[in-house]
């Protein structure tokens, strides 16, 4: 098993925004079809209202709603929906939560790499958009 992966909910995050993306900006899918799918209701809450105060998702509540993109798929990195479901892209903790809190702060052998390793994924991720969910 590999040590360098997304959690769980980041995976199902990406696969909540695929379905979204092939229904288009503004196109509905609905919990049902999400979890037909195979992503779990209970992850589907948590992941939505992230992915809703980040501006992605919007909700369509009550009989015949769902989910919709809130912009194109063209226009949302999966870097956004990395960064609202799972927090910052980080290689080291004291990236996200500073040097303060790490006792080799100031003599860390590594951190200059983490911060180089950090910026890349971050650029990769921002390469991609979920307009390019589907695409071989």
């Amino acid at each position: 098993m590999s040590s360098f992966r997304f959690r769980k909910k980041t995976e199902y995050g990406m696969m909540m925004v695929s379905l979204l993306a092939k229904a288009g900006k503004g196109g509905l899918v609905s919990v049902r079809n999400m979890q037909d799918s195979g992503l779990p209701r209970s992850f589907l809450v948590k992941i939505a209202r992230d992915l809703i105060k980040a501006k992605l998702v919007v909700a369509k509540e009550g009989r015949g709603g769902g989910y919709s993109l809130a912009k194109e798929p063209t226009e949302i990195t999966l870097k956004q929906v990395v960064e609202a479901v799972d927090g910052q892209v980080a290689t080291a903790g004291c990236l996200v939560h500073g040097a303060k809190k790490c006792p080799l702060a100031d003599h860390c052998p590594h951190r200059a790499m983490m911060e180089k390793l950090t910026e890349e994924i971050g650029s990769i991720l921002s390469k991609y958009k979920l307009a390019d969910f589907g695409k071989k």
